[in-house]
């Protein structure tokens, strides 16, 4: 993780957050809820 910047370090303690510190596997389903969530921050 040395070579990461800090806000890719961030958006990673992030997403162990959201998943309760599981390591759940990235399915379409779960990137679509995500893609979604970021995008009503921007509207």
């Amino acid at each position: 993780m040395e070579d990461l910047t800090e806000n890719e370090r961030s958006w990673l303690e992030f997403l162990r957050m959201i998943s309760l510190d599981c390591d759940p596997a990235p399915t379409l389903r779960r990137l679509q809820l995500l893609r979604r969530v970021c995008e009503a921050r921007r509207g």
